[in-house]
């Protein structure tokens, strides 16, 4: 049964056989992309105007053709409950979850991914969990800023779990003395002794370094530093200790001496950071085994568990790949591609130079942003969880002798999506697929503090529970309505949306993850958690970063510096799990995928009335289902005016919110 639909008409983009002479480009007509290596200097944001959702030959990287490739991602089925948890987790007052650490007034965390900052001691009837965190007490914006800026130890008493209690005789302090740091990640022994290895930048040469600082035993809180040696001209390390006591480092090396960009570098040490192996190039043209090119900038995450290590790593082309060693990081096995491989494949004229040259753009196709995380599971099975937006590259173009558009030079350019969208990995199923999580958002307010291509959602952290392999996820999102005068680093002003985070569980064999809970209250701008990657009992342990404005003013000298509160929380989530009843809805089948010029969308016969839309790879609604056709089961939808690439389908009735994602391709 046909039912009528809602279109954006995009007449100019239609698809036609044709045959192109290079030298007569015609604008705004679709021509095939040459796939070269596409540049990613500039890279910029470019924030969607949800009132203008249409697309004309003027504006650029709105939703052109979102086209299929030969690595097609189908969306996993999420069930998303009304979400009537009266639980003390859900927070209605205005205090911030969980105790105070410290303060600070340096407020960025992590350029990209966010590294491990907690980890948990038992000895005896004592349990503890330790805490790294950047800070700075000082408020100079000089060259370099935050003169005191480094790593800061806590360690809490967690005797009672959901109470946690801070020493009162460790001070909230720097331990690396007078040596200024960055972006730390924690390390622990097996004897509780704990460190931290940060980047150290040189003002009198620019020179940067890893740097391990540590103490000797459990506790002590004399820590001493020294600099790795071969790690020089690196930036953003992540750490991480396996269950051997092997310290596993990455970091970002400048290599342009060498002739090629930012790679990841790969170091361990079997001495607990006394001495190290030589550096490894893990990606680019000297890797071994090869692999493609990294963008380096903290978009890499370490996972470690007995003698496994986990490597995973955002390359130039926005792909989240993994590779993985089973014997302590001595030899590393081949790489898998969790995400990516959809290309551009198309392109259009948006303006002629009138030289045989023209400005151009591509089609809009989803990648994967910087913020991501991976854990292993008790069967040492690697799971991940990382954002998504849509993409597209513009630049000067010309029309080879093959009628293909080639680029001279071009940037990546992203947008987000209107709702909230990541991707899971599980290495076990081999399996992936983009998930709906949180609430779509309803376009008002501005978000602020988010990685290139980070999307609404970023700075996940994931945690395993080892009685039952269930898995648990912390992220930043955005919460509708919750809005705050803000300034942009473009001077202007705007109003803000606070930053909210956000707890969901996926139990082991479940296909879907669990209504988010919100864990942070309104009129607080909270970032970059950090969940210790081991839950016990259910017992979550989290660290995160709360102001009163959004944005970050490190990155926005309009911006004025304020206080900002490092809680710890510690704490037990109810997840009821989703019953049979619940997953009516989820069996959505759509054929044939991809499809042509007429889709059948199948969900079963159901008693209660659903509603079914249509959006495009920004979000954006362009068909809806009338409700009289709601209990049918089946429809059918003719999709002659959809541009070619990727759409969402999206069924909500009563009993939750069913998604999964079709391609349209001639």
């Amino acid at each position: 049964m046909l039912f009528r639909t809602l279109f954006i008409m995009l007449s100019f983009l239609c698809v036609h056989s044709y045959n192109v002479l290079a030298e007569t480009p015609q604008m705004g007509k679709v021509y095939p992309l040459k796939n070269t290596a596409l540049k990613t200097e500039g890279m910029r944001f470019a924030q969607p105007a949800l009132s203008n959702v249409s697309v004309s030959q003027q504006t650029a990287g709105k939703t052109v053709l979102a086209t299929s490739s030969n690595n097609v991602v189908e969306v996993g089925k999420k069930i998303r409950r009304p979400q009537t948890s009266t639980t003390p987790f859900m927070k209605t007052t205005g205090a911030l979850p969980g105790i105070l650490l410290g303060i600070t007034y340096y407020d960025l965390q992590s350029n990209g991914s966010m590294p491990h900052r907690i980890s948990y001691f038992e000895e005896g009837n004592d349990k503890s969990a330790q805490v790294i965190w950047m800070s700075a007490v000082d408020m100079d914006r000089g060259t370099p800023p935050h003169p005191t800026r480094g790593s800061y130890y806590a360690l809490v008493d967690m005797s009672d779990p959901v109470n946690p209690e801070k020493y009162a005789d460790i001070e909230w302090d720097r331990i690396e003395g007078t040596t200024r740091s960055g972006f730390p990640s924690i390390i622990q022994y097996k004897d509780g002794s704990v460190g931290s290895i940060a980047h150290v930048i040189s003002t009198a040469s620019s020179a940067s370094a890893m740097r391990v600082t540590k103490n000797t035993s459990f506790g002590d809180i004399a820590f001493t530093s020294k600099q790795i040696p071969g790690s020089d001209s690196s930036l953003w390390g992540h750490a991480a200790v396996d269950g051997d006591d092997v310290t596993h480092l990455v970091f970002t090396s400048d290599t342009s001496s060498k002739n090629f960009g930012e790679q990841v570098v790969y170091m361990r040490s079997t001495d607990k950071g006394n001495s190290w192996s030589d550096p490894i190039i893990m990606t680019g043209p000297l890797s071994d085994p090869q692999l493609p090119t990294g963008r380096g900038a903290n978009s890499y995450q370490l996972a470690t568990r007995g003698s496994t290590v986990a490597l995973a790593y955002q390359d130039t082309t926005f792909n989240l790949r993994v590779i993985k060693s089973e014997d302590n990081g001595k030899t590393w096995g081949n790489p898998i591609n969790v995400f990516g491989g959809s290309r551009h494949q198309s392109a259009y004229m948006i303006e002629d130079y009138g030289d045989g040259t023209f400005r151009a753009t591509t089609d809009t196709v989803p990648i994967c942003g910087p913020s991501f995380d991976i854990v292993l599971d008790s069967d040492g099975f690697i799971h991940g969880m990382a954002s998504t937006t849509p993409s597209w590259n513009i630049g000067t173009a010309q029309l080879n002798d093959d009628g293909q558009i080639e680029f001279l030079e071009d940037s990546t350019f992203a947008s987000i999506y209107t709702r909230v969208q990541g991707v899971y990995f599980n290495e076990q199923a081999n399996s992936y697929g983009l998930t709906t999580m949180a609430e779509d958002w309803d376009g008002q307010g501005t978000v602020v503090t988010r990685p290139f291509g980070s999307g609404l959602c970023r700075h996940f952290k994931l945690g395993v529970d080892d009685a039952d392999n269930s898995l648990y996820m912390v992220y930043t999102g955005i919460k509708n309505g919750d809005l705050y005068e803000t300034i942009l680093a473009d001077n202007n002003p705007a109003s803000g949306l606070q930053g909210h985070i956000y707890i969901s569980k996926k139990f082991n064999g479940a296909d879907n993850w669990e209504p988010e809970i919100d864990l942070t209250p309104i009129e607080y701008d909270c970032q970059f958690p950090s969940m210790y990657q081991r839950v016990k009992d259910g017992v979550i342990m989290m660290a995160y970063q709360a102001d009163r404005t959004p944005g970050i003013s490190i990155q926005n000298a309009n911006q004025d510096i304020e206080e900002n509160y490092v809680h710890f929380h510690s704490f037990r989530p109810t997840f009821v799990g989703v019953n049979e009843d619940q997953q009516a809805i989820t069996d959505i089948s759509i054929s044939p995928n991809p499809a042509q010029d007429l889709v059948t969308i199948s969900f079963g016969t159901i008693s209660e009335t659903v509603s079914l839309h249509i959006a495009d790879a920004l979000g954006q609604t362009i068909a809806t289902m009338p409700e009289q056709f709601s209990k049918d089961g089946t429809v059918m939808l003719s999709t002659v005016s959809f541009p070619v690439g990727t759409y969402f389908c999206t069924i909500r009735s009563e009993k939750g919110i069913a998604t999964k994602t079709f391609s349209i391709v001639r």
